[in-house]
């Protein structure tokens, strides 16, 4: 089961690893990027066919060994990288800390390919997976000693900034993968204790522990390395698929504002096929019309809103809806007495409360606007509303 385990893995870090590459691109992404591409490669010189052929290439018996713990320190290196800058996204300095984990993973690598080196070429006895022989202290005992050192450092300092981090980001899609490489590196502490016992006794259960263990690991990493991989992407569609149910609304009131709107609304096949940035777009998108919804107000009344709400009342409107519902028809309201050239009001009611908070609380709130901007009780309303205008002006 552990190697099927493994096997699905490893197609899924290179799968990711070829899918998005164009995460090299991005400095927060690109510790992720290698991080997968590591433990890929990990993963790879644990297969049969792999091992043989590293053997038969350099004719050297426990190379795979050395490549798979480089591959380790790696993505040790790589995930502490990733919860470093995201710790430290709005503190500074953070140079002297770059250079204490660049030379320190330098300094690991280069202690490992030594030893493993005088190891080989000197013949130092060694038993299965590449331990040392319990009660000698030889260049081996070294390689394993550097080893475990750099990987409980940085795994444990990965882990206990990743536990802050975890508390500190609301976003369910940033979660999942903090989550997961949470657990990963958590359990990674626990095989790595597995393998000192291992070091230092003959026992076979610390080994056999540590298979489970470090499946746990290798899982929690692939999946959450990947996960965070594709989140630009989740994004940008996200925002796409926010930016277009926006759209009705936000090209309504540039229409009847231009100066509000950065530039001019696109058709909406354009607007849908062609987005320039969708985040970005989005972003704009709900400045612009929390701009328009600010100006439009003046040109609703106190009387306005009564009989909206006379209306609304009649229909029987859901009370998760009323709020929307009202906005909509307000808006659309002011929308008719801007174009028919009626005066705004010299006092400005307070009808723009909602969300304005942050960008998600006013995504969320104009979103439920936008669900109801064209449905037929607004446009219900908005003609009964309209009607009592026109005989009021007849009158």
């Amino acid at each position: 089961m552990t190697e099927l385990i493994q096997l699905v893995l490893l197609y899924l870090c290179w799968a990711v690893v070829i899918i998005r590459v164009s995460a090299l691109r991005s400095r927060n992404q690109r510790p992720l990027w290698f991080a997968l591409l590591m433990l890929a490669l990990g993963m790879t010189m644990l297969q049969e066919s792999t091992a043989q052929a590293l053997l038969h290439l350099t004719g050297l018996p426990r190379i795979g060994n050395l490549v798979s713990s480089l591959m380790a320190v790696g993505v040790a290196t790589t995930l502490l990288t990733f919860a470093a800058r995201a710790y430290l996204a709005d503190k500074l300095p953070r140079a002297p800390f770059r250079r204490l984990r660049l030379i320190a993973c330098g300094m690991t690598v280069g202690t490992m390919i030594v030893t493993f080196s005088i190891v080989t070429f000197q013949r130092i006895p060694t038993r299965d997976r590449f331990l040392p022989i319990p009660g000698t202290f030889t260049v081996h005992s070294v390689y394993w000693a550097t080893y475990l050192t750099y990987m409980l450092v940085a795994t444990g300092v990965t882990s206990a900034l990743l536990v802050v981090i975890l508390w500190t980001v609301r976003s369910w899609l940033m979660r999942t993968p903090v989550l997961l490489l949470t657990v990963a590196t958590s359990t990674f502490m626990v095989f790595l204790g597995s393998r000192v016992v291992a070091v230092f006794t003959y026992s076979a259960e610390p080994i056999k522990y540590g298979t489970y263990i470090s499946s746990t690991h290798t899982v929690g990493v692939a999946l959450g390395c990947s996960i965070a991989a594709f989140i630009p992407m989740i994004q940008g569609y996200t925002s796409w698929r926010n930016g277009t149910m926006l759209y009705p609304l936000w090209k309504t009131l540039c229409t009847a504002l231009p100066q509000i709107a950065l530039y001019p609304p696109r058709s909406r096949l354009v607007d849908v096929l062609l987005p320039r940035d969708s985040q970005l777009r989005l972003h704009r998108r709900l400045v612009e019309i929390r701009d328009g919804l600010l100006i439009m107000r003046d040109w609703v009344t106190s009387t306005d809103l009564d009989h909206i709400r006379a209306v609304i009342a009649e229909e029987e409107v859901p009370s998760d809806q009323a709020e929307a519902v009202i906005t909509a028809c307000w808006l659309k309201v002011a929308l008719s007495a801007h174009r028919a050239g009626l005066p705004n009001t010299e006092q400005a009611l307070d009808l723009v409360r909602r969300g304005g908070s942050d960008g998600e609380s006013e995504l969320s709130w104009l979103r439920e606007v936008a669900r109801v901007w064209s449905t037929p009780l607004v446009e219900r309303c908005v003609s009964a509303v309209n009607a009592r205008h026109r005989l009021g002006r007849l009158a």
